[in-house]
């Protein structure tokens, strides 16, 4: 893609997706993705911002332009200028981190034009002495996690090495028609065949589900609202012990809390979860920022009789199977459906993140905080294994239009109770001893 500038090329699948979800709210913001990361020690804020225009350069999503009718989009890259690093100092507030964060949401909540505007934002808080935050955002068609990952790691090396003296002679990641070229051989291969086939197989006889309040699900028309739960390094430790306890880690501990968590609202034992995966299987894919996010149905069978060691198995073997046919869209297993407005693949997403935020710039180092992931359509936990120091964190998204904010403190605490009863769980012990209520609640 970028040997042929202003080339028209199709969209991905999931930047499809995006397209088409957006169109249906052209300015609402709800597709805006945002973190920042908290740097302390000496940084040069000269240096970073003639560093992070290099890498802003290198990164070829950053530079696309969307065309064409609304049904057949297109994309292309034009590298004109339009955006710049906005240094601002929140020292003097009262809050530097609420002013910077203050900051950071009127950014989010801006309205987005796809066709014309600018889809991303850099910006850099000097909130102190040796104390800064670096705030990145961008609209989800530019790019997803993976891809944010990719661009943190590739400013650290951009920043460390001009300090050293110059910028490193390779590196840089791929252009996005790799992504492009991949997607159209697959669309067209054997395997992809033989996944329409496994999913059409594992949601045989599913018509779908309804939110977890009962009423349809759709996309909120706001951004979402998010309970946040921050768990140090030692609890953390019991998390991954009890992992170990039942032969697996933190990401089927989580999932399948998840999945208690979802039998007890639902009362169903036939439940499926939304896992969100990258979408993309080869080494060099996963190093080029893109829009690739796709989101696997995770059917599971839970009963109350059931230990929890044989939901744990369940659980990995079901992932397992999955992520082998992960590239299938789940917009095409929906159409493979026939899916009525309303209904869902999923009862909730469950995201467990790991991507390795353990970062420095010239030696500084840098810890990362998710403002937004996207979109929420009713219920969306997300985990962040934090390899960096050890803890955990988890945040509590519910879809605005749908619940109240005590509700989804509610919610977020009945999920908390079932991680603290897996945390002392026996591999034998039955899911019924799970218990979603606090004893003044009973």
């Amino acid at each position: 893609m970028s040997g042929f500038p202003g080339e028209r090329l199709e969209l991905l699948g999931a930047q499809l997706g995006v397209w088409h979800g957006q169109l249906l709210r052209p300015a609402d913001p709800v597709y805006t993705e945002g973190e920042y990361l908290e740097i302390h020690g000496d940084l040069d804020l000269d240096l970073f911002g003639i560093a992070l225009r290099r890498t802003v350069d290198e990164i070829e999503p950053y530079h696309l332009r969307f065309c064409g009718a609304d049904k057949s989009p297109q994309q292309y890259v034009d590298r004109r200028a339009g955006w710049q690093l906005q240094v601002i100092d929140v020292s003097t507030a009262a809050d530097p981190r609420a002013a910077a964060e203050s900051w950071m949401w009127a950014d989010m909540r801006r309205p987005v034009d796809l066709r014309d505007g600018l889809l991303f934002t850099h910006a850099l808080f000097r909130a102190g002495p040796g104390w800064f935050f670096w705030y990145q955002s961008g609209h989800h068609i530019l790019g997803d996690g993976m891809g944010v990952a990719v661009v943190v790691h590739r400013q650290a090396e951009n920043y460390t090495s001009l300090l050293a003296g110059g910028f490193p002679e390779n590196g840089a990641p791929g252009p996005l028609s790799v992504l492009l070229d991949s997607e159209r051989s697959y669309r067209t291969s054997a395997q992809f065949g033989e996944d329409r086939e496994f999913w059409r197989n594992a949601l045989s006889a599913f018509a779908g589900l309804r939110g977890m309040s009962g009423a349809p699900v759709g996309m909120a028309q706001h951004l979402r609202m998010r309970n946040t739960e921050n768990i140090n390094p030692t609890e953390a430790a019991e998390f991954r012990l009890a992992a170990r306890r039942l032969s697996t880690n933190i990401s089927g501990l989580m999932i399948a809390a998840a999945a208690i968590y979802l039998n007890r609202f639902s009362r169903a034992e036939d439940i499926v979860l939304g896992l969100p995966v990258i979408g993309r299987t080869g080494s060099l894919e996963r190093k080029i920022p893109g829009m690739t996010t796709n989101i696997l149905p995770v059917r599971l069978t839970v009963r109350q009789e059931m230990s929890a060691a044989e939901l744990s198995r369940q659980v990995s073997k079901a992932v397992r199977a999955g992520l082998r046919h992960q590239r299938y869209r789940f917009e095409d297993m929906a159409r493979d459906l026939r899916l009525t407005a309303g209904a869902s693949l999923f009862g909730l997403l469950i995201n467990v993140i790991s991507f390795d935020y353990r970062v420095e710039f010239g030696g500084c180092p840098a810890f990362a905080y998710n403002l937004s992931t996207g979109p929420v359509d009713d219920v969306k936990i997300s985990v962040w294994d934090r390899s960096c120091d050890g803890s955990i964190q988890i945040a509590f998204d519910v879809n605005p239009d749908v619940y109240t904010a005590v509700s989804g403190s509610e919610m977020s605490r009945c999920f908390r109770r079932i991680l603290d009863w897996m945390a002392v769980a026996g591999p034998e012990d039955h899911i019924r001893r799970a218990d979603i209520l606090a004893p003044a609640e009973r």
